[in-house]
């Protein structure tokens, strides 16, 4: 599977079953698929979706060799893998993304590049707070924030994943739809009250709205 827009693509592993889990056979195919693009590619290591198939860090620090592979989305949420990662790679060569909000400060503590996770569209000022609260050394403030950054990334998965968090920023801000392309799950609008977990989406998105 692979998402690209003008500036760069980034590609998951094969997700058609056990014969793809063979490094003998990831690599070259990785390989191959960067070598034919016209345009940076990443890495985007995300198991749930790829039959269960992770990518360790050997296998994508060798990736991060490639000239037109220029980073990698660790959507696993392992962050002893992301930093073995970046100990052994350039940061202006190999960007390493934590792919979770659950992960955000800790990959940051890790020098990862950040975070390219779904909570942003949701929670984007209050993701770039926290980084700037990084930078600043602030760590005990980032802590709390990555805590509730932390149960809100918790809530939008029992909302709905993609489709919660889609129908949560159509109800709140006022653009977007509520659809998703299949096999995901639209969720409802009208339906969001009845959900526990939206509760803590709507205090997060209070947070969110109140910042300048």
């Amino acid at each position: 599977m692979a998402a690209s827009d003008d500036q760069g693509e980034y590609f998951t592993v094969p997700s058609r079953g056990k014969i793809y889990r063979s490094v003998s056979l990831t690599l070259p195919n990785r390989i191959q698929v960067a070598d034919s693009s016209p345009i940076p590619t990443m890495i985007y290591n995300f198991p749930t979706v790829t039959a269960g198939q992770d990518l360790d860090s050997d296998i994508i620090s060798t990736l991060a060799e490639h000239p037109n592979i220029v980073g990698t989305k660790l959507s696993c949420g392992n962050i002893g893998k992301l930093q073995r990662i970046t100990s052994c790679v350039e940061p202006s060569e190999f960007a390493v993304f934590a792919g979770r909000s659950d992960t955000f400060l800790f990959g940051l503590l890790a020098d990862s590049a950040g975070t390219i996770a779904a909570l942003v569209n949701l929670l984007p000022k209050l993701h770039g707070h926290l980084y700037k609260l990084h930078q600043a050394g602030e760590v005990e403030k980032a802590m709390r924030l990555q805590g509730l950054l932390g149960h809100a990334d918790w809530a939008a998965s029992k909302v709905g994943g993609i489709g919660g968090i889609k129908a949560v920023i159509s109800k709140h801000f006022g653009y977007g739809q509520p659809y998703v392309r299949g096999p995901l799950k639209s969720v409802n609008v009208d339906a969001l009250g009845d959900n526990e977990y939206y509760g803590k989406l709507k205090d997060l998105i209070k947070m969110e709205q109140a910042m300048n």
